[in-house]
């Protein structure tokens, strides 16, 4: 389609502004909605493209093609997952795989005619608050701060320096709440005013006003009762304060509110909230979208001025990206001068190569096990799952390569190599039924034949088993998407897709014998041909079975050889034993599964515990996306290093580590905790009463938040801070004491004093990674940290400050080493007490059984989480001046509610009854009158009244004076809003 360099649109003197306005008006209503609804089109009477600007780039540019239906896959750099890759707490780094994810992108792009994919979903950046969390691979680490630095990082990466133009956007993901997968369609994620503006909102700010985040993509979930693609704060937070530029719905979010949340019953109510709450875009079925945006159009319920809005965002980006700047033919926008040799080039697999180096984290070494030697390498056995395997992850590319750790060992040993033991630890098993083998025919169907086929069998934990033909390397598999549903076959490569149907339960019976379910716990059943097949019903997506099915198939399981047993006779004869562990992202945790357990997989963990009993010098490899506990094995083994998956050289870096060729110096971004029985709910989102992350937790760890060990050894010393210019100034002397030449992760942590509300126990301020410090040498390591770092929310005042006082500042090498510290003191604010006026009742300082749902007039409402339990609100440092006689309360009971008002832990005034008007003032001889002449006026029951918002008045025994603590108890159905005394 060619551009029309006579029409304004196409002017590049005049600004963006200008441009749009041009476009805009030039276009019709019904042209804007379709526009809207497929925002991959464009508008051909006016020469103008159509492009979608979306695409998936978490760790490296996702251009498999199979979201997109753009053809075979584009082959791209692959980085580790992002944990792995936040792990290196080196920013740095970070911003050149963002260049390099922004190039290819922008290569990608140019192949398919700049159609799609130059404004990149990634990076991931809620907080990490639960290791139970499904997508955990997707993001960042628990801490705001680290989130936020090193997605930024890694966003400025793929922006570019131009001051105009942007190589690749970036669309931040979810905001915000977003670490619940089961059942994140429907549930309600409860977030006070201090959670919100000191954790979940940070690493947005963040990424936005540092990063130059583009976009940001709202969250499937209710957030304080509000589905998060109907958010307000979209558009008077992140666009109102931060100066984010468009948002768009997460993929088939629109629907979900009426079809799942149950919020609204039309799609175009749906349509027009979202948009007036700042959404931009909505991802979902563009053929839905339009027909629900005409309607809201027609129903008034959306303007032109409203649509005009949602464009001019998202076509102000498409012109930052060049998409419509021209020359003649030559495009002016400088990063679309990028050729076919940016894809996958030497600079990108450097910088992939460094990244996975660095983001191996050494858990633990006695006696210095590590790094192993190349000439004992016919002295160590390599055994476990994760040695020669390398699994795809959802959001990950297409690699030009990838290597496992032995791929890495070979290449790191090179003749030596052979001299390694190695097997994989896994039963090899057969199955029969009624006496007769199970076997794979030629079309690699599973049938009843002579011949048994032998498989691998791994224990993925949590009920999870794979099956792969030792004889042709296929995955047993139960058929989902196309030919004849349900039928079991042998005819996978890889453990991949959305519904993952290599993925089987193995059901023990009490005569030996077991029966298989598929990925929707569909029995499998044996035909009257031999064949084998998953029964379902098509018309419900095959999710449940059939009525008629046949029942499951009892199989005779046969163990062909026992993996621990060999493994364990293997390693009687080596003196080392390198076991690896770990996770396949498609299984274990992924979008829609989170896990129920921190425990190692018992197929791993039997063969942990077989190999430690032996006295061997035990190395525990882990592949690993989140944080795992071992039984008390961990104490068993001497050496334990660890590294996400994802990378293409992931197994290339670890044999590095492994034999002394990287050194060590990643970190860990979350806790490993001792006892998982130590998290709160996985569904509780309050970071700080519910003592989550090593800001505020309470319990036994493993490994703490910044833990890594190094090859070689380090000294803090002469450590100076002050306050000056509004900085936190820190200057330490960092020696390497040991033998080898290593980096080290220098981080600085704050204490609060003591203080009204409750403050972190510690609080990561700044880090660096100082690279390549030489045996004996001395670096001068210093930061300069805005004091704002110590902000907290005040919700007496409304606002984020720094509190006066003496703060300790430390220096270490996790957040509980304390190697170097000093006090100073911060000029800030003084606390002053609350207003008794009027205040928004989410305003509270504590709290039991409470949850945050949606109000009305703008404000959030305060309920109990369980109404027949007894809520408390507790409001500190409450000033009532010289005097107030009761308190009033904004709110909406529909029946039975009781609630007292405790100040200073004496009950002084209470209220029993409803909301509804004269209902809730009447005394019982005023109600029996007023019911007797509604039913005599034919009116309904009043009981029957539906409960309505009023101000509710609760006098005080006595006038109460001064500052005081006061708690608001109450049992029942309630919505509260506001609070105040008079």
């Amino acid at each position: 389609m060619e551009h029309r360099a006579n029409e304004l649109f196409w002017n590049v003197k005049l600004s963006t502004d200008q441009r749009i306005d041009w476009l805009l008006g030039e276009l019709s209503l019904d042209e804007k909605i379709r526009l809207f609804a497929f925002g991959g089109e464009g508008v051909e009477r006016l020469g103008i493209q159509g492009t979608r600007v979306g695409g998936e780039a978490a760790h490296g540019v996702e251009a498999r093609n199979d979201q997109n239906h753009a053809g075979d896959p584009d082959v791209t750099t692959s980085f580790p997952q992002p944990i792995g890759m936040s792990a290196s707490f080196d920013p740095e780094l970070l911003e050149k795989a963002g260049e390099v994810v922004g190039t290819e992108a922008r290569v990608v792009a140019k192949r398919h005619d700049n159609r799609f994919g130059l404004s990149r979903w990634a990076p991931t950046v809620d907080i990490e608050r639960d290791p139970r969390w499904g997508r955990n691979e997707e993001a960042y680490g628990e801490d705001p701060l680290l989130a936020g630095v090193n997605a930024s990082a890694y966003v400025r990466g793929m922006r570019g320096k131009d001051p105009f133009y942007i190589r690749c956007g970036a669309t931040l993901k979810h905001f915000y709440a977003n670490n619940v997968e089961n059942g994140r369609g429907w549930k309600n994620s409860t977030v006070d005013l201090r959670n919100r503006y000191e954790l979940y909102f940070e690493p947005f700010r963040r990424c936005i006003q540092e990063g130059g985040a583009t976009g940001v993509m709202t969250a499937y979930n209710k957030i304080n009762g509000i589905p998060g693609i109907l958010n307000p704060e979209v558009k008077d937070v992140l666009k109102g304060r931060f100066g984010l530029m468009h948002s768009v719905s997460d993929g088939g979010a629109t629907a979900l509110v009426a079809n799942l949340h149950h919020y609204f019953g039309l799609h175009s109510e749906t349509v027009a909230a979202a948009v007036k709450a700042g959404v931009d875009s909505m991802s979902d079925d563009p053929n839905m979208v339009w027909e629900a945006t005409k309607e809201a159009v027609a129903f008034g319920l959306l303007t032109e001025a409203d649509l005009d809005e949602a464009l001019r965002n998202v076509l102000n980006l498409k012109l930052r990206l060049g998409l419509y700047d021209f020359d003649g033919d030559r495009n002016l926008c400088p990063y679309d001068e990028v050729t076919e040799e940016d894809l996958c080039g030497p600079y990108s697999l450097q910088i992939s190569l460094k990244l996975a180096q660095e983001a191996v984290v050494l858990l633990k070494n006695e006696g210095s096990l590590l790094p192993l030697s190349k000439k004992d390498a016919g002295h160590i056995l390599v055994t476990g799952p994760m040695a020669d395997s390398w699994h795809q992850d959802w959001y990950g590319g297409e690699a030009p390569y990838h290597t496992t750790l032995l791929d890495g060992l070979q290449e790191v040993l090179g003749s030596s190599y052979k001299k390694l033991s190695y097997t994989d630890g896994a039963d090899y098993v057969t199955f029969s039924y009624k006496g007769k083998p199970v076997s794979v025919d030629e079309d690699n169907k599973v049938v009843l034949g002579d011949t048994p086929e032998i498989f691998r069998m791994e224990d993925w934990g949590e009920g999870n088993y794979t099956f792969r033909s030792l004889r042709t390397g296929m995955y047993l598999n139960s058929e989902f998407y196309d030919g004849d549903l349900g039928v079991l076959a042998c005819e996978k490569e890889k453990i991949f897709d959305w519904f993952v149907m290599e993925r089987f339960e193995l059901n023990y019976h009490k005569d030996g014998t077991v029966s298989l379910e598929n990925r929707f716990h569909i029995p499998v059943s044996a035909e009257k041909d031999g064949s084998f097949k998953s029964h379902a019903n098509p018309g419900v997506g095959g999710r449940s079975a059939e009525k008629n099915a046949p029942g499951a198939a009892h199989f005779t399981l046969n163990i062909v050889k026992d993996g621990v047993e060999e493994a364990v006779k293997m390693a009687e004869k080596k003196d080392i034993v390198v076991l690896t562990c770990g996770c396949c992202s498609m299984l274990n945790a992924k979008e829609e599964i989170d896990r129920s357990t921190l425990a190692l997989h018992p197929g791993q963990q039997k063969l942990l515990d077989a190999l430690t009993r032996l006295g061997k010098k035990v190395v525990l490899v882990l592949f690993t996306n989140y944080p795992y506990t071992f039984g008390g094995k961990e104490k068993k083994v001497q050496a334990m290093v660890m590294s996400a998956t994802g990378s293409q050289d992931m197994g290339t870096a670890m044999a590095q580590t492994l034999f002394g060729e990287n050194a060590p110096a990643g970190r860990c971004n979350q806790t490993w905790v001792a006892d998982e029985k130590d998290l709160p709910d996985i569904n509780d989102y309050d970071v700080i009463r519910g003592k989550r992350t090593y800001r505020y937790f309470e319990g036994k760890v493993m490994f703490p938040f910044g833990y890594g060990l190094t090859y070689s050894t380090f000294a803090y010393e002469k450590m100076q801070a002050e306050v000056k210019g509004g900085q936190i100034r820190v200057n330490i002397s960092l020696t390497n004491t040991g033998d080898l030449q290593s980096d080290e992760v220098v981080q600085i942590y704050g204490v609060a004093p003591v203080s009204r509300v409750k403050k972190p126990l510690k609080q990561l301020l700044a880090y660096r990674r100082v690279h390549d410090i030489k045996p004996g040498e001395t670096r001068e390591v210093s930061f300069n940290i805005p004091v704002t770092e110590l902000r907290f929310y005040d919700v007496l005042s409304g606002r984020l400050l720094v509190e006066e006082g003496d703060y300790t500042v430390y220096a270490g090498r996790n957040c509980e080493d304390k190697a170097l510290k000093q006090v100073v003191h911060i000029v800030g604010k003084e606390l002053m007490p609350r207003e008794m006026g009027r205040f928004d009742a989410e305003a509270f300082d504590d709290h039991e059984n409470m949850e945050l749902t949606e109000g009305a007039f703008g404000k959030v409402a305060v309920s109990g989480l369980d109404p027949a339990k007894k809520t408390v609100l507790i409001y500190g440092d409450c000033d009532f001046g010289e005097g107030r006689k009761e308190i009033t309360l904004l709110m909406k009971a529909p029946k039975d509610l009781t609630m007292d008002i405790v100040i200073d832990g004496k009950k002084k005034g209470s209220f029993t009854g409803q909301t509804g008007s004269l209902l809730s003032r009447m005394n019982d001889e005023e109600m029996a009158q007023f019911r007797e002449n509604s039913l005599k006026e034919g009116d309904p029951r009043p009981e029957t009244w539906p409960a309505v918002w009023e101000r509710i008045r609760i006098p005080l025994k006595d006038t109460v004076k001064g500052v005081h603590e006061m708690k608001l108890t109450f049992k029942g159905e309630a919505k509260i809003l506001e609070i105040g005394a008079e």
